[in-house]
């Protein structure tokens, strides 16, 4: 008995430690998206009359983001809705069908299974009203004109048949002829639907699949409001003329329109369902396979048309006035008083984008002051009265402490080849003299405590007699350090100020054996545009440039170790800048060209480069 009993315990000792083991896992995680097994009506039905479409599954599957995901072309005024049924994807038709019409309904990312959410990159679904089913398609890519990559906002792709443009074009001239106001066929993307629609991939990639014979006028273009109409403020790309629809391909692996299909992963690909022995097509029926479609590529671009005006007007303290533009202005603009007897005289010195303007009355004490700037096609009057602004609560030494009248632009680190540069808090009228000379600056070599004197030279004007910074007239020499002394009372301001306080900075001049030089000897187009040649780093960024107008050799010197490359830009406005596409003017974007290598440059390293552009 007491053996019964030992077997059994034995036996449950045995369960349990099996048990301990761990429980069964239940398989690997499903990553496997969902597969369309058939369609009621059938993928491919010719005179549709249905109000209802089911895509079944091989499981249950759920619709993510309709709006966005699902794409029907020609557009429907009245969408569709959504839902599941069974494993099915349930779509009902609000909108009246167009008679002999084929629709294509795409489902981008847009049907996912229930349980772990594996999406079905894309499937389509085509029916005709009519007796057969459009077998033309448009394909291409629309890549950013300035950087030639995808772009990452979501482009749509909109297609205008020739026939289309032309009863518009006809519309518009008789609305002309009645008294309307006329309107060419190129607003035709701002004020109708297009014939058909779709959507890029991530890398930009379009097809439009399904569409009649026949010629189409292109537009590509970020809608933000998802109206299929182009706006202002919306990128574009279009192509100067318009594109041929060609064939789709016809492969040994195509489905039949007319049964379901049994290999699911052709079924996904409807331009593989114009299959011998079962193909309706609208143009021409036929086994054989057509020449690869030659895709079209269309450059994306904003053209940003923002008006000139001033941004910002104020007193920054009594007789100093900050003026900032929305563009940079021109080299013609004018900055006068309004009243003409006025006799106080300006002193403007503009940044490097020569948008923002730092003005100095002559009149020290001016706290109230009314301007004109003027430029081309752009003028404003600035009233302006100064404010003491509230400040911060400060001890009394800070509120009564002076700022410096100068400040060194070259204090630390600095390249053994530039020019040491000292910033003036106020406009420079000249360098104070001791019998004719200029004050001395001190240069002493902290490697064996030397000094030399040079002299400070005014540079930069804000006006013909005064300046915003001055440059030390001293070369260093590569890999020294040394210490500058600017001594008090060397300059005098436009107030008739010396400076009070002396200035003194240390630096270091690096080593000439830490930079390269980069060549490139260019063979350009025979064009009478410009060229724009930059050196661009690892992000893209230009960090320098040079224009240029004939084949030859492009110079850039005393640059950092690192990767290189470059970009040209066809400056065929001649305005010294990359200008975007106008799809209304008719203007594509102009060209930009890169160079096919990454050049890796190391220090004290020379590098030669040809480069062809075509």
């Amino acid at each position: 008995m007491r053996t019964k009993h030992s077997l059994w315990l034995v036996a449950a000792l045995l369960v349990a430690a099996c048990a301990k083991e761990g429980f069964p896992s239940g398989g690997p995680k499903d990553e496997t998206p969902p597969v369309a097994l058939d369609a009621q009506p059938k993928n491919g039905t010719l005179n549709f009359d249905a109000k209802e479409i089911v895509i079944n599954f091989d499981e249950y599957v759920t619709v993510r983001d309709a709006e966005n995901n699902i794409l029907v072309s020609p557009p429907m005024k009245h969408k569709p809705e959504y839902g599941t049924k069974g494993r099915g994807i349930l779509v009902k038709i609000k909108d009246t069908l167009h008679a002999n019409t084929t629709y294509l309904f795409q489902f981008k990312e847009g049907i996912a299974d229930y349980n772990e959410g594996n999406v079905l990159a894309s499937y389509e679904y085509v029916f005709s009203t009519g007796n057969s089913i459009d077998s033309m398609s448009i394909r291409g890519q629309v890549v950013d004109a300035y950087t030639h990559k995808a772009s990452s906002d979501v482009i749509t792709v909109v297609a205008f048949s020739a026939q289309q443009v032309e009863a518009f074009d006809s519309l518009q001239r008789l609305s002309d002829t009645l008294g309307g106001q006329f309107c060419c066929a190129d607003s035709i993307v701002s004020k109708q639907q297009p014939m058909y629609m779709t959507r890029c991939d991530k890398e930009g990639h379009f097809e439009l699949n399904h569409v009649r014979q026949g010629q189409y006028l292109l537009l590509a273009m970020n809608d933000g409001d998802k109206n299929l109409k182009l706006n202002t403020g919306e990128a574009m790309a279009f192509l100067d003329t318009m594109v041929s629809a060609q064939h789709m391909p016809v492969t040994a692996a195509a489905v039949r329109m007319d049964t379901d299909a049994t290999d699911t992963a052709a079924a996904a690909d409807t331009t593989l369902a114009l299959a011998a022995g079962g193909i309706h097509d609208s143009v021409v029926a036929t086994t054989e396979a057509y020449p690869p479609i030659v895709p079209v590529t269309m450059h994306l671009s904003l053209m940003k048309q923002e008006r000139q005006r001033v941004t910002k007007a104020e007193f920054r303290g009594k007789g100093n006035i900050e003026i900032v533009t929305m563009c940079p202005l021109s080299s013609r603009y004018t900055l006068s008083h309004l009243d003409t007897n006025e006799t106080t005289e300006l002193f403007i010195a503009a940044n490097r984008k020569n948008d923002t303007l730092q003005v100095w009355t002559a009149n020290r004490s001016c706290d109230s002051i009314t301007l004109v700037i003027r430029d081309t096609d752009f003028a404003d009057t600035l009233r302006l009265h100064f404010q003491t602004k509230p400040s911060a609560k400060n001890n009394s030494a800070m509120q009564n402490a002076k700022p410096a009248s100068m400040r060194s632009l070259a204090a630390g680190s600095h390249p053994y080849f530039d020019t040491l540069k000292v910033a003036f808090l106020y406009p420079m009228d000249s360098v104070a003299t001791i019998d004719t000379l200029p004050l001395p600056v001190s240069v002493m070599a902290l490697a064996d405590s030397t000094t030399t004197y040079c002299a400070l030279k005014m540079a930069a004007n804000c006006t013909p007699r005064a300046s915003s910074w001055g440059y030390i007239d001293f070369q260093g020499k590569a890999g020294q350090k040394y210490q500058i002394t600017i001594p008090e009372g060397c300059t005098r301001d436009v107030y008739g100020r010396l400076n009070a306080d002396a200035l003194t900075f240390t630096t270091e001049y690096t080593k000439a054996e830490t930079y390269g030089n980069i060549s490139v000897q260019l063979m350009l187009p025979d064009t009478t545009a410009s060229y724009i040649v930059q050196l661009i780093n690892e992000k893209g960024d230009a960090i320098r440039q040079q224009v240029v107008v004939r084949t030859g050799k492009v110079t850039f010197l005393h640059l950092k170790a690192g990767k290189y490359s470059f970009r040209a830009i066809a400056d065929i406005n001649g305005d010294g800048q990359w200008t975007a596409g106008d799809y209304y003017s008719h203007r594509q974007p102009e060209p930009v060209y890169y160079f096919e290598k990454v050049l890796d440059l190391r220090e004290n390293w020379d590098m030669d480069e040809k480069w062809e552009i075509k």
